[in-house]
């Protein structure tokens, strides 16, 4: 799990180091010239797709040209549904109040630092997204800040689906601080704070894991299978679960 999360940062990195090198050296004074950059990306890194924030950039709609290809939907939706508001409405069900609180949390965070010091920060939002086709991805979404000196920062966003690559545990959202190396400083889990576990669920997730059945568990706790069997369903509800498998995950 840890290999599979530095891969995937190490993988964002490279794509933000391409764009902070190019205004490093380049020096554009406009946001359209960071656009025109972004618009040549998308064969360099054809599994991460670049969106403008349209809640701090309200006159840009920008979407890189692969967004149809990770998203699923054509470049017109996309970018008609670039605002956060519209994005939320793709987002699985049991996930949008987490990552409503996620949101605040970032920018409540990035409102602490001075304008010119946020493009040191990162934050990375994990979460389920509704395709075109009604599949749901796990989604990466990394929010970046790029300094442009004519014109102030410039906020953007790097998506990639990792549905193949690491399991999905809930909602969250983990800020990383870039000096001479990216180091993660906060990790915000609002389904782990909203939804603890009492002692008894505790148990029970715990015999899940070793891989007990309803009776097996029951005869652990000396309670009765139907008692057994209530609590776990009860679980599933709580964490809005159809699956040992998926409640697993999102208790780690």
């Amino acid at each position: 799990m840890i290999r599979e999360q530095t891969s995937i940062r190490a993988a964002s990195s490279e794509v933000a180091s391409f764009i902070e090198n190019y205004v490093a050296t380049t020096h554009p004074d406009k946001k359209e010239e960071i656009l025109e950059l972004f618009d040549n990306m998308h064969s360099l890194f054809p599994h991460w797709v670049i969106s403008i924030c349209s809640m701090l950039h309200p006159d840009i709609r920008y979407v890189s040209r692969n967004g149809p290809h990770v998203l699923g939907y054509d470049m017109e939706h996309l970018l008609a549904n670039s605002s956060m508001k519209k994005h939320f409405a793709h987002v699985h069900e049991a996930d949008q109040k987490g990552l409503y609180d996620c949101t605040f949390f970032m920018h409540d965070h990035l409102g602490t630092i001075p304008p010119e010091e946020q493009h040191k920060y990162r934050t990375i939002l994990h979460y389920r997204f509704r395709r075109a086709d009604g599949q749901y991805i796990y989604l990466h979404d990394e929010r970046a800040v790029l300094n442009l000196r004519g014109s102030g920062n410039l906020y953007y966003s790097l998506f990639r689906d990792i549905t193949a690559e690491k399991t999905f545990t809930g909602v969250k959202a983990e800020l990383f601080h870039q000096d001479q190396n990216l180091k993660k400083i906060k990790e915000y889990k609002p389904n782990a704070q909203q939804n603890p576990l009492s002692k008894r669920e505790e148990e029970i997730v715990s015999l899940i894991r070793l891989g007990l059945s309803t009776k097996e568990i029951a005869w652990r706790l000396n309670i009765s299978p139907n008692t057994a069997r209530n609590i776990k369903s009860k679980l599933f509800e709580k964490f809005n679960v159809s699956s040992s498998i998926e409640l697993l995950n999102m208790t780690l």
